[in-house]
């Protein structure tokens, strides 16, 4: 990189760190008057944060999302704290049939960051507004996302953030809102596979397990998680921490329909090398290639029959499942 670069990059990186300090400062004092606004704004921060990855230094990156960890934690703790104070035993109320089927925005809104507790049940809920798309608490299920019913000016899809959390032995196709993403956020994701075409924008997953995720963003990170199959194009280094048996792949030709090839276009991911194999993993510091991720071989590759299952109207689940999820 040339010295002008250098110090554009290192000045970006300064910016951002002084406004990383005032929205944590910010956080703190909105916590105090609304616990649903500072989430919000957790949630904005931690989406600045992995767009910046593209200029801040490994060691910054690192620390900022320690911080945010940290800040997320301690406002966890302090809705809990909340909730506790203000518990009371109510008297049962009868309720009407169709009470399990409604989805609300206060549903969703309402399930914690924090791992379900043993034995616990969690109600599906199925999301979209103007400005996300959440899918919760599904399982042996095959889910395909529903276009953007709010458009912009144009006809365009307005940006969207989507949420994917404890969705168990299920097949997530996110390929029809994918144009219209700007981060895609996965929590506790277990032996399912999740599918998504290319977007500008930004990927985070975490506490995720035996799953195989195929995607095309940006930036992408994992955390905490084991046994994941990554098939990725991505413009950055791809980041992974605290994870083990991960294993990248490159975005597979058989699924890059026209559609999705014109998604390249407009993301403008096409334009710049695929970086899938460029991984950073941010507990192994040694020079010696880190024993945490490899990359797929050819022989072992799903054959384009098997890719083919994902566009099967029969929707194979099980099938597709044995057929790619790792451990299998």
């Amino acid at each position: 990189m040339s010295s002008a670069g250098s110090a554009a990059n290192a000045a970006a990186a300064a910016k951002f760190w002084d406004y990383f300090q005032q929205q944590k400062d910010e956080i703190n004092a909105l916590a105090a008057q609304s616990k649903q606004d500072a989430s919000q704004k957790i949630r904005e921060l931690d989406s600045s944060l992995r767009e910046a990855f593209i200029y801040l230094p490994p060691y910054d990156q690192k620390r900022l999302g320690k911080d945010l960890d940290e800040l997320r934690a301690q406002h966890h703790q302090q809705r809990a704290s909340t909730k506790l104070q203000g518990f009371k035993f109510k008297s049962a109320v009868a309720k009407p049939n169709n009470a399990l089927a409604t989805t609300s925005s206060s549903v969703t809104a309402a399930i914690s960051e924090e791992p379900p507790s043993e034995g616990s049940t969690i109600q599906p809920t199925q999301h979209s507004t103007g400005s996300s798309h959440k899918f919760t608490g599904i399982s042996d299920s095959w889910i395909v996302a529903d276009m953007p019913s709010v458009m912009g000016d144009g006809g365009s899809s307005i940006p969207t953030d989507c949420e994917l959390r404890d969705i168990t032995d299920s097949i997530v196709d996110l390929r029809p809102i994918s144009h219209s993403l700007r981060a895609l956020n996965c929590h506790r994701i277990q032996n399912s596979i999740i599918i998504c075409g290319p977007f500008g924008g930004s990927v985070t997953v975490r506490d995720s397990s035996t799953c195989v995720l195929v995607l095309g963003a940006r930036q992408f990170r994992l955390e905490k998680s084991q046994r994941v199959d990554v098939y990725l194009y991505c413009t950055s280094h791809p980041i992974i921490e605290k994870s083990s048996g991960i294993r990248f792949a490159p975005y597979p030709v058989e699924l890059r329909t026209p559609s999705i090839e014109e998604e390249f276009g407009t993301s403008q991911l096409g334009l710049q090398p695929n970086s899938f194999d460029r991984v950073d993993d941010f507990n192994w510091l040694k020079r010696q290639a880190s024993p945490n991720w490899s990359l797929l071989q050819a022989s072992v590759l799903p054959s384009a029959d098997v890719w083919s299952l994902v566009n099967d109207a029969s929707r194979p689940r099980e099938k597709l499942a044995q057929a790619i999820l790792p451990g299998f």
